[in-house]
């Protein structure tokens, strides 16, 4: 379900990122690929966790500003600066704006869905749990066996 939401709002992201930076139509839809990757692999290491309150924390008033939402936007300029090759300031100033539009997004889409509580969240996440545990599980297998 996040994949979903995520490739929802991807265009929307990108025209966000060109229109707000200077980057060129390529870079900014990288730059959008990567912040939703970095947005998705954030929020799946919490629901891995079973840290859903901090999951939630991006739904409530002052939802851009818990430390869940910082560490969100530092891992995006990390990665913005790594993978697309941004200066830290422009990938500062492309986190600062994209991050807090997609929890804003992801708000409406838990809300609209009725997912906007604990075991909404769950839910909603449930897939990266589940997919966490298969890995996890094939993975010991094929040790085992030796693939």
């Amino acid at each position: 379900m996040l994949n979903d939401f995520l490739n929802s709002i991807k265009g929307e992201l990108t025209n966000q990122i060109a229109g707000k930076t200077d980057l060129n139509p390529e870079n900014a839809k990288n730059a959008s690929g990567v912040v939703a990757e970095t947005f998705k692999n954030g929020l799946a290491e919490k629901a891995k966790q079973g840290k859903f309150d901090d999951i939630l924390s991006l739904f409530g008033e002052g939802k851009t500003s818990t430390g869940f939402a910082g560490n969100l936007i530092n891992n995006t300029v990390g990665n913005l600066a790594a993978k697309v090759g941004l200066p830290k300031e422009v990938a500062a100033k492309v986190a600062g704006f994209a991050v807090p539009f997609i929890i804003s997004k992801l708000g409406s889409f838990a809300s609209e869905k009725g997912k906007n509580n604990k075991e909404g969240v769950q839910d909603l996440f449930g897939d990266l749990i589940k997919g966490s545990v298969k890995d996890k599980l094939l993975g010991g297998l094929g040790k085992k066996f030796g693939f």
